[in-house]
């Protein structure tokens, strides 16, 4: 018997009931916030998804047999197709452009709890403003979708960081320009590894004891935005820091303080990444991320369009899921049908067959289709979840007059055929 691939998952009616319910959540508020629903293709070129994605998701990519004299593979996100979108229309599209899609992604990783190779993302992506605003409202749309779920700043935190005050710290730290990059994705493992570990990452970088622990000073850093803001002044900045540290209190002046969480050890993996970072984390730390995103002003003009400001978040299906799970905030979906027509006998059948179509054009309606007998009829209406049952025979069709059953409460009503 064949099995669904390795990190992969079927969605039978109940599962995609939900997965549906839980989109359409999602989709209400980034509509909410003005944005608008696009989609770009499953498989981009491959010299444009690897085009600024750093190492580890190069090595994640599902690439595809070369058929012709492009190389192409699977979206792992959808803020690069996004961009591409973007560059190709860049100059007739009225600034800021703000738009979302929800999609499959793909990712070549060790399946685990909360991470498969395929799933589902929201991706917000607001294109043409540099403004602290901006970066807001991406904070406050991933916000507002967790709040629409009913989770509150109990349930969830925002970890927020600045790539460009991250850099410059870690300049004054001894790091040298061209180890930056390397660097940061060491910071970006900190939470996955040991202390030492970490520290072991560091020196296999080729940076000394001193640099190593300078950085590990700069990483510690977690606290309240007020508090976190007074510790970084402490330390020396330098021009490049100096330059984050504004931008990022211009941001934090726009946020709810109860959700916000300054951690400088927070660096997202995506290289392409310029300014604010941030992740929705659960506040038990029990799962991976919830949402990521930050800005990202240079990718715009590295797909060839015209230097472009641009700001972004996904929030993956299953971690969600997850905590929604948790918490008893999964969205609860009746499946069955509204109506379910029983035919007492074969001569009424075709009555109720018409009966059925009309119903379906108001409302869900479903009949038998096997040619079972009224208990069987009955017990199949039961294992559907059908919400009423309306039983019709000879005498209904001559009366014009049903009873209807609600199937929850067990209550009987006689309705006019007509006024179903």
């Amino acid at each position: 018997m064949f099995q669904p691939v390795k990190g992969t998952e079927d969605f039978y009616p109940e599962k995609k009931a939900v997965q549906i319910a839980m989109f359409d959540t999602l989709r209400a508020s980034a509509k909410s916030f003005g944005f608008q629903e696009v989609e770009s293709p499953a498989m981009e070129p491959l010299s444009l998804l690897t085009a600024k994605s750093g190492e580890e998701i190069k090595s994640q990519l599902f690439t595809l047999e070369k058929k012709g004299v492009e190389e192409l593979a699977l979206r792992f996100d959808l803020t690069v197709p996004f961009t591409r979108m973007f560059v190709t229309k860049q100059k007739a599209l009225p600034k800021p452009v703000k738009w979302f899609g929800i999609s499959r992604m793909w990712r070549y990783e060790a399946p685990q709890k909360g991470r498969f190779r395929e799933f589902y993302q929201l991706s917000v992506e607001l294109f043409g403003s540099n403004r602290p605003e901006a970066d807001a409202e991406i904070i406050n749309l991933a916000i507002d979708c967790m709040n629409r779920f009913k989770l509150t700043s109990q349930d969830f935190m925002v970890r927020i960081n600045n790539r460009k005050l991250l850099e410059g710290l870690l300049l004054q730290a001894g790091v040298a320009q061209g180890k930056l990059e390397s660097v940061t994705r060491a910071i970006d493992k900190r939470g996955k590894v040991t202390e030492d570990d970490f520290t072991k990452l560091l020196l296999d970088d080729g940076l000394n004891q001193e640099v190593a622990d300078a950085i590990k000073k700069v990483v510690a850093i977690q606290a309240s935005p007020i508090e976190a803001i007074q510790k970084i002044k402490q330390l020396k900045l330098g021009k490049e820091a100096e330059l984050g540290l504004v931008e990022f209190e211009n941001v934090l002046a726009f946020l709810n303080p109860d959700y916000i969480v300054v951690d400088l050890s927070l660096a997202r993996g995506l290289a392409y990444y310029t300014g604010t970072v941030f992740e929705l984390s659960d506040r038990q730390g029990k799962y991976r991320a919830i949402a990521g995103g930050g800005r990202y002003d240079n990718l715009v003009e590295l797909f060839g369009g015209e230097p472009c400001p641009a700001v972004g978040f996904a929030i993956g299906d299953k971690t969600l899921w997850l905590l929604l799970e948790e918490k008893g905030k999964l969205p609860l979906v009746d499946i069955g049908p509204e109506y379910y027509l029983i035919s007492v006998t074969d001569e009424v059948r075709p009555a109720v067959v018409k009966l059925a179509a009309k119903l379906s054009r108001k409302t869900s309606c479903d009949l038998d289709l096997m040619g079972r007998k009224l208990t069987k009829q009955l017990e199949y209406a039961n294992a559907i979840g059908a919400r009423k049952v309306v039983v019709i025979g000879p005498n209904e069709l001559k009366t014009g007059m049903a009873k209807v059953k609600d199937m929850k409460s067990g209550n009987e009503t006689t309705i006019g055929i007509d006024h179903l």
